[in-house]
């Protein structure tokens, strides 16, 4: 066995007795009655689970192979430390809204990719009882069992997780055929990912953009299995890229796929590399205060400050004497590049959170004039 491969063996066996511990860590939360939650600023749900999972990952991954990058949904994505041969990538809950509800269908997913390939994963579902485990060469198992995808070879008859809503859309150039469709579908990605490779479903297919922490573990135990993973194009999913996502994703064995890929490849949806930002070389910069004014002539205000949040679903200060104000900036970028920095040193405490205000008016209290910025 040649180093790497021995080394990937090494790694894929601490995928599985941190996924183990993970599992244990999640579920000891909904043992004592649930885990607190709050929104994210995209609006998706977040609990301290996830975060404490985060964490136990983090320390675990990084001390073990501090040269391989790091990919995770909840921690602030740094491109230049994850672009690495080999990278960690790591969804501490997926299902957080399951998680939340107390339904089963949630699991840790833990995954490497090498060179923008998954080459190792786990996802462990522990409500279900069920550990997948997959790495390069060594085939997919379930519990120990070996997995196979399923022969399905026709659209008729085909056992699809995706949205019912698409399947029966109007917008079709040819309606789909008779299909059984899974009700409720999991509500995690990687989950459903899972039960491809199992043989459980014949396909799954995501007409929307994917986080690579959603896909990579998943993607390993479908190939394994002897599947297809791809966009619903066909593309290659490309992992740990300047975006760190695909544009949706197709999943089923190699006598289906090219039929889905027939049905389904003509329909548009954007690819995320195209909001990367194209440098011509890395440059950091400090944040600056604003000047007196910007190039136009217009001086304009964007203020970050940050402190302790007594809830972390509302903005009240813990003690307002002791807001930290970063800074103001003429430009929203310069802004959020200062947001983004104070955010970073915070990732750990969730109750200390970063803010950007944007002063469209200011107040004269001299003369009661009002001034639009």
């Amino acid at each position: 066995m040649q180093a790497a491969e021995r080394t990937l063996e090494q790694d894929a066996a601490l995928l599985c007795r941190l996924a183990q511990e993970a599992g244990d860590l999640a579920m000891s939360y909904l043992h004592k009655g649930g885990a607190e939650f709050w929104n994210k600023s995209g609006g998706s749900p977040v609990t301290e689970a996830d975060l404490a999972v985060n964490r136990l990952c983090a320390s675990t991954l990084k001390s073990a192979r501090p040269e391989y990058g790091w990919l995770s949904e909840e921690t602030l994505d740094d491109p230049d430390a994850r672009q690495k041969s080999r990278c960690w990538v790591v969804d501490p809950i997926d299902g957080t809204r399951a998680y939340m509800d107390g339904t089963p269908d949630w699991c840790i997913g833990l995954a490497i990719v090498e060179d923008g390939k998954a080459v190792a994963g786990v996802v462990y579902a522990p409500a279900l009882g069920q550990f997948y485990e997959a790495r390069r060469g060594a085939g997919t198992r379930r519990n120990g069992a070996a997995l196979q995808v399923s022969a399905q070879g026709q659209e008729a008859g085909s056992r699809l997780i995706t949205n019912e809503g698409m399947i029966t859309h109007p917008g079709w150039r040819e309606p789909w055929p008779e299909v059984h469709l899974a009700r409720p579908k999991p509500n995690a990605t990687l989950l459903r990912l899972a039960l491809v490779a199992a043989g459980d479903w014949d396909a799954v297919l995501v007409l929307a953009e994917k986080a690579d922490w959603d896909l990579a573990a998943g993607a390993v135990l479908i190939t394994e299995a002897g599947g297809q993973a791809t966009t619903h194009a066909g593309e290659q999913l490309v992992f740990n890229r300047a975006i760190p996502a695909q544009r949706s994703v197709l999943a089923s064995g190699k006598a289906l796929h090219p039929l889905l890929v027939r049905r389904a490849g003509y329909v548009r949806i954007p690819d995320p590399q195209s909001r990367a930002v194209t440098k011509t070389a890395p440059e950091k910069k400090e944040p600056r205060k604003m000047p007196a004014k910007d190039q136009s002539g217009k001086q304009l205000l964007h203020i970050v400050f940050g402190g302790e949040l007594k809830d972390v679903t509302g903005v009240e200060f813990e003690d307002l004497s002791k807001l930290d104000f970063v800074g103001a900036f003429p430009s929203y970028q310069e802004a959020y590049d200062a947001w983004k920095a104070a955010a970073h040193r915070t990732v750990d405490h969730a109750e200390t959170r970063y803010f950007i205000l944007h002063a469209h008016r200011l107040l004269d209290p001299a003369t009661g004039d009002t001034h639009n910025v």
